[in-house]
């Protein structure tokens, strides 16, 4: 049996921790105390039973002076199955075409036919992956808009002049061609049918699509969602499971801070573990913070506080379990990622030399070498992965091409081979 008090004294004894907690606004006391039932559902979690809906809950409650406790839980729960090893991928950003038929009140990715490229062109998808295979990046990331096929003829009928019947024919194509120059396409096409997704997988060793949230009523009018037929909880799950069915390992996650409530929130990532529980291949977890940006419809809107966040990622920790990666993106956290990475995140997500964050392009990568000096200042050694984790690294989850691709660019451990 492993007790929450020495877990805690051990979490706060670290100078380093000490001080960043103290900086963040949370102070941290040997005399802190933390209500019994509280207690009873963390001492569960560090030794690894699961916790009830109702716990998870309880735990979204927890008060300033026992964040703490919670933290230091996930924190030690993380250690334990990951060690000091906190991961990253080097990539290059592409969105293919950013006309969508979704029309999210966060969104500044979007835009119309007259106010930009209806696509990038083949060319120049090309010349970026040869650049980014330069620089030594090893994922290339695809991004598009949901489905404007469907209701823009102009993108229609340019598609059709290239030979395409749709975004993902040509995502497909792409994800061919730059696979054979020596990068590792990872594909967020937005919702896909099955039929599509076992073309992907020929040229994708992992895949995305973000759940955001299982809540229907964030489909309401005036609410984030609202006129989204791409967010609809129920066939971003079918998308999931269906890629589950395929053996595609899968980056899945949660957008927080756009108006849904602690249940909605808990649901979600519950949501996520029955489809993981399922299938296995989900490989990591992302937990997004909305950002608010002029010029959108929840401009006004506050975004989540580095509390909302620390105990989103430490809950999330602690429902999905030891083995399974959480992410927070380092560019939207850029003064707090540390904190997140001590209340349970072991994976800092894709950084690019290259290219900026389409989606939210206010927000600059951090510079890989000043990362890797924050972190190695707390204890943490950050390594480079491929766009999917040495755990899926097999034949069960990668055909024999993509397999041995793969297994060139790693060391022993599975990650990307050090220099």
């Amino acid at each position: 049996m492993i007790y929450l008090d020495k877990i805690y004294e051990d979490f706060t004894s670290s100078d380093k921790i000490f001080s960043l907690l103290e900086s963040h606004g949370i102070v941290v006391s040997k005399y802190s105390s933390i209500a019994p039932n509280l207690r009873t559902v963390l001492e569960k979690s560090i030794n690894e039973e699961a916790i009830t809906r109702d716990e998870a809950l309880m735990l979204s409650k927890v008060n300033s002076s026992e964040i703490p406790f919670l933290m230091a839980a996930a924190n030690f729960i993380r250690t334990k199955h990951k060690g000091n090893l906190i991961t990253f991928s080097k990539n290059i950003f592409i969105p293919l075409t950013q006309l969508c038929r979704d029309q999210c009140s966060y969104c500044t990715f979007k835009i119309e036919p007259h106010e930009g490229d209806l696509l990038i062109e083949p060319e120049d998808v090309l010349e970026s992956a040869k650049k980014a295979v330069k620089l030594g990046c090893t994922e290339l990331l695809f991004v598009s808009g949901d489905r404007p096929e469907n209701i823009y003829d102009v993108y229609q009928k340019k598609l059709e002049s290239m030979g395409y019947r749709s975004t993902a024919d040509y995502m497909i194509a792409m994800s061919e061609i730059c696979l054979e120059e020596g990068i590792f396409p990872h594909s967020n096409l937005g919702i896909a049918r099955i039929d599509e997704l076992k073309r992907f997988k020929n040229s994708n060793p992992s895949m995305g699509v973000m759940l955001e949230n299982i809540s229907e009523r964030l489909m309401d009018p005036g609410e984030a969602h609202y006129r989204c037929p791409d967010k609809y909880p129920r066939a971003r799950v079918k998308t999931i499971s269906n890629a589950g069915e395929l053996n595609i390992p899968w980056t899945s996650g949660i957008l927080i801070g756009i108006g849904e409530n602690w249940e909605e929130r808990i649901d979600s990532i519950y949501e996520l573990q029955r489809i993981n529980n399922e299938y296995g291949h989900i490989q990591e977890i992302i937990i997004q913070n909305f950002n608010p940006k002029p010029g959108i419809q929840m401009e006004g809107h506050p975004p989540p506080t580095d509390f909302d966040m620390i105990k989103t990622v430490a809950i999330s920790k602690i429902i999905m379990g030891p083995s399974m990666n959480i992410q927070v993106p380092p560019n939207l956290n850029s003064k707090t990622y540390m904190l997140h990475i001590c209340s349970g995140v072991n994976d800092l997500g894709g950084v690019s030399p290259i290219t900026i964050d389409y989606v939210n392009p206010e927000c600059p990568w951090p510079q890989i070498d000043l990362m890797t000096k924050d972190i190695s200042e707390f204890g943490f050694n950050l390594r480079e992965r491929l766009p999917v984790y040495p755990d899926f690294l097999n034949r069960k989850f990668l055909n024999e091409d993509i397999y041995n691709k793969a297994i060139s660019f790693v060391d022993d451990s599975g990650y990307v081979a050090e220099n």
